[in-house]
């Protein structure tokens, strides 16, 4: 996401200053950089750097001060990970006693902004009015057993009956996102191939673009649903909840929400993390919903009933530090010079 964001301000950058002038520090990793894991693509240029948490948390275990930043921005902070919420607590710790010139923005769509003010003293807060279009929810009559083929059936639907449109299919993790776009890709052949096996007068099915969209999918895959489709094409991504709030997808006016993700849990019996498929919260499918009102009007359908959606589901989603092993957040904070963990 980091490399994405940052490559499209990168291009703004190019094309504010026009192609006669172009150097080094208009391309990318000049003005506009970003590093990630195993990537650094920065300069003694570069102004704006985007980053993941994961990277900024190492890196003020080498300047504890983060002098090398004038403005840090926490993005998507509803999302409560264990390095956002550590770096939270580091933050704080900066700017109260070290660096009172280190401006800090906490930005969030959901965020329970009172809740984070307080944390970090009673800091304002602002509030942007979105520019979102509405979106009709519906529901499932009942409840359903297999999601995947509830999935494909609700898409074939659209698909078939709905003005155009792409799809959004939002799914647990790799295994079911490619369960999904293979039956989805056989069911469009077969009926394909019975429209073709017809006389003269029947409808040719209108082309479907299935596309995946994980985190472990090579960068020119993941690059695929930024395209635009060919016209009279369709397209259909079956996502992670990557796509739920980090990744902005245009077109999109039809969601399809399952009802569940992956995460990550501490089994304490046998000392390890485990991905455990669990429901959304009623934060999750808001999110996901509002997904389909991005560039216009939108449709969204909820594979679970409204009962479930009222009474089943948790409000917002335990946060990651609540529910896995601590023992390498321990270590670093240590790292850090904290002695009281609890301060």
């Amino acid at each position: 996401v980091a490399k994405r964001v940052c490559e499209e301000v990168a291009a703004g950058v190019k094309e504010d200053n026009g192609s006669a002038a172009l150097s080094e520090k208009d391309e990318l990793g000049g003005t506009v950089g970003y590093a990630i894991r195993f990537e650094d693509q920065t300069s003694e240029h570069t102004r704006i750097k985007y980053m993941t948490d994961g990277v900024l948390l190492r890196e003020s275990l080498r300047d504890p001060d983060l002098n090398n930043y004038a403005a840090i921005v926490m993005d998507e902070a509803h999302e409560r990970s264990l390095n956002t919420d550590v770096l939270f607590g580091v933050l704080r710790k900066i700017v109260s006693s070290r660096r009172s010139d280190l401006k800090l923005i906490v930005t969030s769509a959901t965020l329970s902004a009172d809740t984070f003010s307080s944390f970090f003293g009673g800091v304002p807060v602002f509030r942007i009015p979105g520019r979102t279009f509405p979106v009709e929810t519906y529901f499932a009559k009942g409840v359903q057993e297999d999601y995947v083929m509830a999935a494909v059936k609700q898409a074939i639907q659209i698909h078939f009956n709905s003005p155009p449109g792409d799809i959004l299919i939002f799914m647990t993790g790799q295994e079911d996102i490619e369960g999904t776009c293979q039956v989805l890709a056989q069911k469009i052949e077969q009926l394909s191939g019975k429209d073709g096996e017809e006389e003269s007068g029947a409808s040719q099915t209108p082309p479907l673009l299935v596309l995946p969209m994980y985190s472990q999918l090579p960068a020119d895959l993941q690059a695929k649903i930024f395209e635009a489709a060919p016209k009279g094409v369709r397209k259909c991504i079956v996502s992670t909840n990557v796509a739920e709030t980090s990744l902005t997808v245009d077109g999109i006016k039809y969601v399809i929400d399952s009802g569940f993700y992956k995460v990550k849990v501490y089994n304490p019996k046998i000392g390890m993390d485990a991905l455990l498929v669990t429901p959304v919260s009623r934060a999750n499918a808001n999110q996901r919903s509002g997904r389909a009102g991005r560039t216009g009007p939108g449709y969204c359908f909820r594979l679970y009933t409204d009962r479930q959606y009222r009474e089943e589901l948790m409000e917002a989603s335990v946060p990651e530090i609540q529910r896995t092993n601590l023992a390498n957040v321990v270590l670093l904070l240590k790292s850090l010079g904290v002695k009281n963990l609890l301060e």
